[in-house]
């Protein structure tokens, strides 16, 4: 494994990318308007892959290794991705793009792969190359696993590969090698599904046969926490990773809305207990529940700040549902917003500065986002039918439900870029997304395929 210092013309870029220009409304993309920005975009060119000791070999998702690369750069709306056969002339005066669009840019780094057989086992050599020095950025390797059910090789090494090239040209970890955990309408019963980040691979995660609502992620991804009907009361649950033994959190009435603070020690949840909806934080496993909000309103949805120390929650204390802050010891309760008519389903960036949520305006639930200090609230959609935003582990890409010709499906937007992408495309209901940690933050048999 080797690793050099990153060239001087790579670390400029690295510092663009955070520059944002806002723009006017634009048409509408698909069924959403999307207050846009402009982000600069390294051009970045992937070569074909070299095979050793085996025929190129088809992925999960029927893809080849290039095209997944592609795709989890492109959708990390951080590149443009210039695709080159090894016989290809580097600089050559026509360069297109994943979509055939001309590349008006000098294509600023490099990506080569070689997949190697050693017996049963494949391996994937990953190099990153700073197009004008040609000194190599980074060389990792990576295990490339095998579905012998499927016949299909697993993407997952090709997930960590991309978000390695993210990491080091923009300073900020990608996604690629994380899954969305969401609800599926199966049949009459609601089910916790998992999918990866580019839509594909989608495997179910429970089959209890009855309501489910609201999964959260444990941050180390052993779990996940969830609510539901099965023994006929709601009840919090949370099911084990791998393997989908399902145990019980806590027996009071009406728990929703669960979230682990990020450390993994503590659990924050809305439970009727006290007759009305108040928020409680316990242990993990829902011993030493300490109630936090005392108010005849309702007060729900809870979402730790990355410190851990405080708490984002829902409440109607007003009259209509606003956002609040607390700490995690019920001290210093100060309220967040005081635009629109409701607002809900907060979720508090990996970033820590800013709370993405739902806000009705003008009778229509769109997506909002306000600083964590109460200040710069900004409208990101109009259109109507979101709910359940959530934040990615890179706190760029929200993922959230909206509902389109009576179906809700799941979609990802950059806030600050406008780029839109529709993440599900089944005819089956999807909502409640929660978005996991990246794969080295999780077991390694939380892998897709795995």
């Amino acid at each position: 494994m080797r690793k050099r210092a990153i060239p001087k013309s790579l670390v400029g870029l690295a510092l663009c990318l955070a520059a944002i220009t806002p723009s006017a409304w634009p048409q509408a993309e698909v069924f959403l308007e999307i207050r846009k920005g402009e982000r600069f975009k390294v051009p970045i060119a992937i070569d074909d892959f070299i095979w050793q000791n085996l025929d190129p070999l088809v992925f999960q998702g029927r893809q080849r290794a290039e095209e997944i690369l592609a795709d989890d750069l492109h959708f990390s709306d951080a590149f443009i991705v210039v695709r080159h056969g090894t016989g290809d002339e580097i600089r050559s005066s026509l360069k297109l793009d994943m979509h055939g669009m001309p590349v008006d840019r000098p294509i600023q780094a490099r990506v080569r792969g070689e997949i190697v057989r050693d017996g049963r086992q494949m391996r994937l050599t990953g190099t990153l190359v700073d197009e004008k020095s040609r000194e190599t950025i980074f060389e990792r390797r990576y295990e490339i696993g095998w579905d012998a059910e499927r016949l299909e090789a697993d993407r997952w090494g090709l997930h960590r590969f991309a978000d390695e090239i993210t990491f080091f040209l923009t300073g900020t970890r990608g996604c690629a090698a994380t899954r969305i955990a969401f609800v599926r309408a199966d049949d009459g019963s609601r089910e916790l599904h998992l999918i990866d980040w580019d839509g594909l691979n989608e495997t179910a995660a429970t089959r209890l046969g009855n309501i489910l609502l609201a999964p959260a992620w444990h941050p180390e991804g052993e779990a996940l926490a969830f609510t539901s009907y099965h023994t006929g009361r709601p009840r919090l649950y949370a099911v084990e990773l791998p393997g989908g033994d399902v145990r019980l959190l806590s027996d009071w009435d009406t728990p929703t809305a669960a979230a682990y603070r990020p450390d993994g020690k503590r659990i924050a949840f809305s439970t009727t207990r006290d007759e009305n909806a108040e928020v409680y934080v316990a242990r993990t496993n829902g011993s030493r529940a300490k109630r936090l909000t005392y108010h005849i309103g309702i007060d729900t949805a809870p979402s730790w700040s990355p410190s851990g120390k405080r708490i984002v929650f829902t409440s109607d204390r007003t009259g209509s549902p606003h956002l609040f802050t607390i700490n995690a010891d019920g001290t210093d309760l100060k309220q967040l917003t005081f635009v629109g008519q409701w607002n809900d389903s907060p979720d508090w960036s990996p970033t820590a500065d800013r709370i993405v949520h739902v806000c009705r305006i003008d009778g229509e639930f769109e997506l909002a986002l306000i600083h964590a200090d109460g200040r710069g609230w900004r409208r990101l959609t109009m259109g109507g039918g979101c709910e359940n935003p959530r934040w990615g582990p890179d706190g760029r890409h929200i993922v959230f439900a909206r509902m389109v010709a009576g179906r809700r499906g799941l979609w990802i937007l950059d806030p600050d870029s406008g780029s839109l992408r529709r993440l599900t495309r089944s005819n089956r209901e999807s909502y409640n997304p929660a978005w996991s940690r990246p794969a080295r933050d999780r077991l390694s048999a939380l892998k897709p395929g795995g």
